[in-house]
C-alpha cells in the first residue's frame, strides 16, 4: 500500500526537537504506553480547529503558566505521526505497523481534514487490503462516508466478518440495524434470525440463559423488549416454510401481533394483500435494471405459474450479467457478438425518457 503523501509547505519540525517556549503538555496514551509532548499553541491551532477550541481558556487547565491537556485514547504512534504533520506540513508513515484506519481516525477526532483526506484516498484505492479488524472497527464509525459505504458493502459480501467476531454480541443497535436493513447481505433469513437471538439472549437484562427449556414467560417478554426494534428488519416472508416454522415453534411470543398468520397466507398465495410491508429477498441481481423481486416476477411469467409463485432463492433459473450497454457499448454489432448463441437470453431495457 503506498504511504507517501502530500506535504504542505511550512516547516516547524525544529521546534519538535528542541521545544523552546513551548506552551503545551499533552499527555498521550495510557497506562505503560504514554508519552508526554512540549508543544506550542499556535502551530497546534493553526492546522486543527480541535486543538484551537481544545487549548482555549475555557476548556484547558494551566500549570505554572503551561497549559495541560490528556488524550489517552490515541496512541502516542499515532499521535507522532499526525503532530509531525501539523509541525512540518509532511504526512510521513514510517513505521508499516501503524495501521492507516487508526491514524484516519485519530486525524478526524483531531481534525485534521487534509490528512483525513489523504489517506481516506489510499484506503479506497487499496479496498483489497482491508483486513477484518479494520472493516468492523469503520461499520461502527457511520461519520466516515465513504469508508463506512465500503465497509458495509464487505460485510454484505462476507457476513462471518460480522456475526462470526466476538464482538458482535456487543455491538450497539444503531450499526446492527444498519446491516440488517442491507439488501444485499449474503445470509439465509434463518441464520440471520438465529444470530439476532444470540444478540438478544447476551443483551437482554438480565441476561438469558442459553438453555431455552428453562425460560419463563418474563424471559420472552424481555427478549422481545431487547430486539423490538431490530424484529422489523428480518424477511420473515422471505423464510421457507420449514424455517419460519423453526422461528414460530421457540419465539412465537415475541413475533408482531398478526404476523404469523400473514406469513402462511403469503406462503400459500404471494399475491395476498397483507398489512405488513413484504421486504425484498436480500440476494444481489447484477443489474441496475432489475431487483430480485423483478426476477421473482419474470421467472413466475416464464413458467405461467400460478397460485404458489416462485421464491427468489427458489428460482429454477439464475441470472447472469452478460452484456450491459453502458459498459460495453450501445453498437448493435457488438451485442450480437457477444449475446448471440448464449441458449435462453432476457434483454432488459430501460427508458431514459419515462425513467421506465
Amino acid at each position: 500500500m503506498n504511504r507517501t503523501f502530500r506535504t504542505l509547505p511550512i516547516d516547524f519540525s525544529n521546534l519538535l526537537q528542541d521545544p523552546i517556549d513551548y506552551n503545551v503538555k499533552i499527555v498521550v496514551g495510557e497506562g505503560q504506553n504514554i508519552k508526554e509532548y512540549r508543544l506550542h499553541s499556535p502551530i497546534l491551532a493553526s492546522r486543527s480547529t480541535y486543538f484551537k477550541n481544545a487549548l482555549s481558556a475555557r476548556w484547558a487547565k494551566k500549570e505554572d503558566g503551561i497549559l495541560i491537556f490528556s488524550k489517552p485514547n490515541i496512541s502516542y504512534f499515532i499521535f507522532e505521526v499526525l503532530i509531525k504533520y501539523n509541525y512540518s506540513g509532511k504526512l510521513t508513515i514510517e513505521n508499516s505497523e501503524i495501521n492507516l484506519f487508526d491514524v484516519a481516525i485519530a486525524a478526524d477526532e483531531l481534525e485534521l481534514l487534509e490528512v483525513y483526506q489523504q489517506i481516506e484516498k489510499v484506503l479506497l484505492e487499496n479496498e483489497s487490503t482491508w483486513q477484518p479488524r479494520d472493516i468492523k472497527k469503520i461499520c461502527q464509525l457511520d461519520n466516515f462516508n465513504k469508508l463506512y459505504k465500503v465497509a458495509l458493502g464487505l460485510v454484505c459480501k462476507n457476513p462471518e466478518i460480522i456475526f462470526e467476531s466476538k464482538d458482535f454480541l456487543n455491538m450497539r443497535e444503531i450499526y446492527l440495524i444498519q446491516i440488517l436493513k442491507c439488501d444485499y447481505l449474503k445470509l439465509e433469513e434463518i441464520d440471520l434470525w438465529e444470530y439476532l437471538i444470540k444478540w438478544g439472549i447476551e443483551n437482554t437484562i438480565p441476561r438469558l440463559d442459553n438453555d431455552l427449556t428453562k425460560w419463563m414467560k418474563t424471559d420472552f417478554i424481555n427478549l422481545e423488549k431487547a430486539l423490538h426494534n431490530y424484529i422489523p428488519f428480518i424477511r420473515f416472508f422471505q423464510m421457507s416454510p420449514h424455517d419460519y416454522t423453526k422461528v414460530r415453534t421457540y419465539f412465537k411470543d415475541i413475533l408482531p401481533d398478526g404476523l404469523d398468520e400473514q406469513v402462511f397466507q403469503y406462503f400459500s398465495n404471494s399475491s395476498s394483500r397483507l398489512s405488513f410491508d413484504i421486504l425484498p429477498p436480500r440476494y444481489l441481481i447484477n443489474s441496475k435494471i432489475i431487483n430480485s423481486i423483478d426476477a421473482e416476477l419474470i421467472a413466475n411469467w416464464i413458467d405461467k405459474k400460478q397460485g404458489t409463485l416462485y421464491h427468489f432463492k427458489d428460482l429454477p433459473f439464475k441470472f447472469n450479467l452478460i452484456y450491459r450497454a453502458s459498459h460495453e457499448s450501445f453498437e448493435i454489432s457488438k451485442f450480437h457478438n457477444i449475446c448471440d448463441n448464449k441458449g435462453p437470453t432476457l434483454l432488459s431495457l430501460k427508458s431514459a425518457i419515462q425513467e421506465k
